[in-house]
């Protein structure tokens, strides 16, 4: 029985020692799992509960004219950001910040969850907060746990120029824009991105690189103070973008335009250097910039005048009388009589049972190519198409850069339309189209539809006699250390073969238009200046007709071709001619 005793209680002893024994290989394994494989994973976490990693935002690269002024650089503005897991478990943080703010905790929180990068990353919920909001919230910095303010720079418009459209202005990054750029990328949820013109086509040289500061804080997620033994990562500010406005012209043409609803675009066409541009009417760019009240916003969306629309690059209208170049340089090319041929104008043309009208009602009487061209008469035009065609027509159009986008580097260029046989058949049905289609196109109206900087494009080609530059506003992009990381080299395409008699022919006609004596466009004349030019009309079905007009100078020292168009501004002699002159004349004037 003793024996017995003896090896029961022997087992019993091997168990409570197995068990033992287990329980500390347990504890070791544990250790083992969180000291060495979870090691970093875990004092990430225990950093993150005394050291704080503020973000310090980059900069944006500084934007400038031509000649180095500036135009958009960058002021120092107020951040409130919140720390989620410290405010989750504080409310009174938020309801206190809610009374400063003037804001109620519903929105705040609305933000965080939108701004949410983790439970430790700081959520940004306020922006270009005013100083004395951030003194108020200093000297309650104890009761508000969780609660963190920085200065990040935000964008100043320093120029008193109207460059809106053109511009375009930076907002809040979205979630769509933030899944485009990647997890990987420097941009978190509140960093402003550019969201429209310049902005947003140059938003990668223009957005740095973000750096770090690192704070300690206490348990109660208090903050003590700088880390002064952890360096803080500095940001990288954005590359500076010169661009290729002239300001002094610039101002010339917002101040010529005033408040008409329009667009003018000024080239060099030489190089594609754009060096004026203005839609009207615009918008406030500080206020598009920051947070835009519902109200602010429904006003702009709702405006008659469409300030949002960029006329330049977005408006299409009928091109009018503009293009009616076109049909004589094909005339000119093709038809061995195009010079000696002529036509009697009555004021209108008969074609079937429907009358097409000239704009000159009493008609200009017999005229031939050069007249036709001086005084803009639409009955020689009319019967020049029916020698020419549709399908010829667009072709030469399209060798003009019409019905295609220029490429100008800002985005949400339209590309227009030059109808061809194959739009016209699709519109209209298969051969319900007529010749009366055709008298429509050749004066730029019915389905023909251009932009402004396209007729600039198509006014600059036929100063350098078939060769186009491409459209730019940036001529350099620099590096804060003065590396050139961009250099905008023109590279001229010869996209359009004629004859140098051809090209002679058609240069003096447009010279006779602002200077001859019959000229339509008399009103853009200039002393010792020679300027060359064509007014158009577009027929406008929702108002009074737009006013066209399209020129150029070949002057070495001005060499300038432009579009202006205004809206219900009637007739292109009457209005758009005289506006151009008038910034001719201020540009003539320059002060050296």
């Amino acid at each position: 029985m003793l024996q017995g005793k003896n090896i029961v209680e022997g087992w019993r002893s091997l168990l409570v020692h197995g068990l033992l024994a287990l329980l500390f290989l347990t504890l070791i394994g544990r250790y083992y799992y969180l000291m060495i494989v979870f090691h970093e994973k875990y004092a990430e976490k225990a950093t993150a509960n005394h050291i704080r990693a503020v973000p310090v935002l980059a900069s944006r690269g500084v934007i400038y004219d031509r000649f180095g002024e500036i135009i958009v650089d960058n002021a120092p503005s107020y951040t409130i950001s919140v720390i989620p897991i410290e405010v989750k478990n504080k409310p009174e943080s938020l309801e206190r910040l809610s009374q400063v703010m003037e804001i109620s905790v519903g929105e705040i929180n609305r933000r965080i969850i939108k701004n949410r990068r983790g439970s430790f990353a700081p959520a940004k919920v306020f922006s270009r907060v005013p100083f004395e909001k951030i003194s108020h919230l200093q000297e309650h910095r104890l009761e508000l746990i969780g609660v963190t303010y920085s200065i990040e720079p935000i964008r100043n418009y320093v120029t008193d120029m109207d460059l809106t459209h053109s511009l375009g202005y930076t907002r809040e990054i979205n979630r769509d824009d933030l899944d485009r750029f990647g997890k990987d990328s420097d941009y978190q949820p509140g960093d402003q991105v550019g969201w429209k013109g310049i902005e947003k086509f140059y938003e990668s040289e223009l957005h740095g690189q973000r750096g770090f500061r690192y704070i300690e804080v206490n348990a109660l997620g208090q903050e003590i103070g700088e880390m002064l033994d952890r360096e803080p990562i500095n940001p990288v500010p954005g590359n500076d973008i010169y661009l290729s406005i002239d300001s002094y012209m610039q101002r010339s043409v917002e101040k010529a335009l005033a408040d008409s609803s329009g667009a003018v675009v000024i080239l060099n066409h030489k190089t594609g250097e754009i060096l004026a541009y203005a839609s009207r009417p615009g918008y406030d760019l500080e206020m598009l910039s920051g947070r835009i009240s519902a109200k602010n916003w429904k006003a702009l969306v709702e405006d008659r005048r469409k300030p949002l629309y960029d006329r330049g690059i977005q408006g299409l209208y009928p091109a009018g009388s503009t293009l009616k170049p076109l049909a004589a340089i094909y005339s000119l090319e093709n038809h061995s009589n195009a010079l000696e041929r002529t036509y009697t104008c009555r004021g209108s043309y008969r074609l079937g049972n429907r009358s097409f009208g000239c704009w000159k009602k009493v008609g200009h009487g017999k005229m031939d190519l050069h007249s036709a061209i001086q005084q803009s008469c639409n009955v020689y035009f009319y019967n020049l198409i029916q020698d020419i065609g549709l399908e010829d027509w667009a072709h030469i159009a399209r060798e003009f850069g019409l019905g295609e986008q220029a490429g100008i580097d800002i985005p949400g260029e339209n590309k227009g339309l030059v109808p061809d046989t194959k739009y016209m058949n699709r519109k209209y049905g298969q051969n319900n189209w007529t010749r009366g289609n055709l008298l429509n196109i050749v004066v730029g109206q019915g389905d023909v539809l251009v932009t402004p900087l396209q007729l600039a494009q198509f006014a600059g080609m036929l100063a350098q006699r078939g060769t186009q530059y491409k459209p730019h506003f940036v001529n350099k992009i620099i590096s804060k250390k003065g590396e050139i990381v961009e250099l905008n080299t023109p590279e001229p395409e010869n996209r359009v073969n004629a004859s140098k008699e051809t090209w002679d022919f058609v240069q003096h006609a447009m010279w006779d238009v602002v200077n001859g004596k019959d000229g339509t466009a008399k009103a853009a004349r200039q002393k010792d200046w020679d300027i060359y030019g064509k007014t158009g009309t577009a027929q406008n079905p929702h108002g009074e007709d737009h006013a066209w007009f399209i020129g150029f100078s070949l002057d070495e020292r001005y060499p300038l071709s432009w579009a202006v168009l205004l809206e219900n501004g009637g007739g292109g002699g009457g209005k758009a001619a005289p506006l151009i002159g008038k910034v001719l004349r201020s540009i003539a004037k320059r002060p050296s």
